[in-house]
């Protein structure tokens, strides 16, 4: 994705590959919250940083889970590098990469 393009508070996707010869999707689900939030994360290039979202709505889920235990482990931060941003998808983008995985090489052997 352009950086541009990215808005708070919108859901993004990762998206990579579980194995190296088979094309099984791994999918991670983040919430874009802004860039270059920190000093300490200063870098030579823009850094995009997302949460997980049972952590960004943490507040709403708290009492429909009624578990505090869940939100105890849930990571924070995932930090994206300006150079690496073509493993975020939003919504559409998503949809059409999972619909060419069962014409990719070996997707027979996986589905």
């Amino acid at each position: 994705m352009k950086p541009e393009d990215f808005e708070i508070g919108k859901v993004y996707f990762e998206g990579s590959f579980l194995h190296p010869e088979y094309p099984i999707p791994e999918i991670e689900t983040w919430i874009y919250v802004g860039m270059n939030l920190f000093e300490e994360e200063a870098e030579e290039e823009n850094v995009y940083f997302f949460i997980n979202p049972q952590k960004y709505y943490e507040d709403d889920l708290r009492d429909a889970i009624g578990d505090d235990s869940f939100f105890e482990d849930i990571d924070g931060y995932y930090v994206v590098k300006e150079s690496d941003l073509d493993a975020i998808m939003h919504i559409d983008e998503l949809a059409a990469w999972l619909l060419v995985l069962k014409d990719a090489e070996n997707a027979d052997r996986a589905f």
